[in-house]
Parts: C-alpha cells; sequence; structure tokens
C-alpha cells in the first residue's frame, strides 16, 4: 500500500502546486534548516521538506512533506493562513501514511467568519464528505481540535484498499480550494479584526497539540521540534 499511498500524496501536493502557480504566489526564504529536516522513524530515515508562500488571500501558505530513504512520500501538510480582510477560513490539510496504512487524514476549512465559511468553504467541505463516503472511518477529534475546527472538518482513518479514491478526493479539494480564498475583501474593520483574532486562536490550539510535538521529536529531536512548531504556528 505503501506505493499507492506516495502516488496519492503526490497527486494532493501537485495539485496545491497547480494553484500556487496559476495565482503566481511568492516563495518565501525560511530559517535555515527549517526547510529541510532529517530524522529517523524505527529504521527509515526521513526527510521533511517545507516551503511557503504569500499572496492569493494568503498570509501564509506552508507546504510540507516528509520522505523516506526509497524517496516515498509518508505524509503531506497544507497549511493556509488567510490575509484577514478576505475573512477566508483557515486552510488544513493532514494527510499520515506510515507503515503501509493511511491512518489519519484530517482536512478542514476552519472558520474566521461564519457568513463567508458559509458559502464556498462550507459547500467544499461537504463535497469532500460525499467524496469519501464509506472509504473512511471516523476518528477521535483531538480536544483542541474541538474549539477551532468547522463543524464539517474530516478526521478519519481510510480502510485498506481504499486509499487511492480517498487521496483523489483531497486532490480535487485542494484543486478547488483556491476559489474559497479569491473573494473580495473587507472593509468592515470589525469583521476584519474578528477574524484576525479566530486565526491567532488557530494557531495557538494547535501550538498546544502535544500530540503533534511529540510525533516530531521522536522523529526529528526536542530542539527541532519546538523551533519547527514555532515556524508553523508562532
Amino acid at each position: 500500500m505503501s506505493a499507492a499511498i506516495d502516488a496519492g500524496l503526490r497527486s494532493v501536493l501537485a495539485a496545491a502546486q497547480a494553484w500556487i502557480d496559476a495565482d503566481a504566489l511568492d516563495r518565501v526564504t525560511l530559517p535555515r534548516g527549517l526547510d529541510q529536516l532529517r530524522g529517523a522513524h524505527g529504521e527509515a530515515t526521513l526527510q521533511l521538506d517545507t516551503r511557503r508562500h504569500v499572496g492569493g488571500g494568503f498570509a501564509a501558505l506552508t507546504v510540507a512533506a516528509i520522505r523516506d530513504d526509497h524517496g516515498l512520500l509518508r505524509s503531506a501538510t497544507i497549511i493556509g493562513l488567510p490575509e484577514p480582510a478576505t475573512l477566508a477560513p483557515v486552510l488544513g490539510v493532514d494527510l499520515i501514511g506510515f507503515g503501509g496504512a493511511l491512518s489519519l487524514v484530517a482536512v478542514d476549512l476552519s472558520p474566521t467568519d461564519e457568513t463567508t465559511w458559509a458559502g464556498h468553504a462550507a459547500t467544499s467541505l461537504a463535497r469532500l464528505h460525499a467524496a469519501v463516503g464509506e472509504h473512511v472511518v471516523p476518528r477521535r477529534w483531538p480536544a483542541f481540535a474541538a474549539e477551532v475546527f468547522s463543524s464539517r472538518a474530516l478526521i478519519v482513518g481510510v480502510r485498506r484498499g481504499a486509499e487511492a479514491p480517498v487521496l483523489a478526493a483531497v486532490a480535487a479539494f485542494v484543486g478547488d480550494v483556491a476559489a474559497v480564498f479569491s473573494g473580495p475583501r473587507t472593509t468592515d474593520a470589525a469583521r476584519c479584526a474578528a477574524a484576525a483574532a479566530r486565526v491567532a486562536r488557530w494557531r495557538g490550539a494547535e501550538l498546544a497539540n502535544r500530540r503533534e510535538h511529540d510525533a516530531l521529536a521522536r522523529i526529528f529531536g526536542a530542539a527541532d521540534a519546538a523551533a519547527y512548531l514555532e515556524l508553523l504556528f508562532g
């Protein structure tokens, strides 16, 4: 199943790259060392590659992937922090495929403005839920997520053999998601400030996620894990 997961993760990353290119987002230089981390998981040597862009409604769009010593992708992550004036949601995609199983598919558009979210974002998530259907098994939400994720967040594991259609559905979601961020900017200072505050809450909740910190620390070491999470969410 590792080959199927690798192919599916590559399709998700390719979908993200397609709209990064289409919207001509600007590449940001990351602090030295955090753009490429090396570590180990069991007997496998792993490398975490990360890049960041800005523009197209994003204050920061971060795309990361972990590959093993055979070049196979084991995980893919996309984090889109919106410019507050867009009133757009926070984009979060986290796909974990270690050990030949797609153990976690976490996808959300976390609202920063309820009226805006109820438009494109709610529809996009509904389509994703319908597309993955019976291929997935719901997973318990982490405590931090209940405070900041949307009511339509997809947090699931994937049934063996269903990796390809599930990742194809996520790739289609990622390919379409640029439309969520392309709407007009608000001139309402109060709504803009409220949206910025909700982004800050989302970042703070993610920083408090000890499970993610501990998982990264086991692979890359505690110091690099802490610095990397500060880069993502600080």
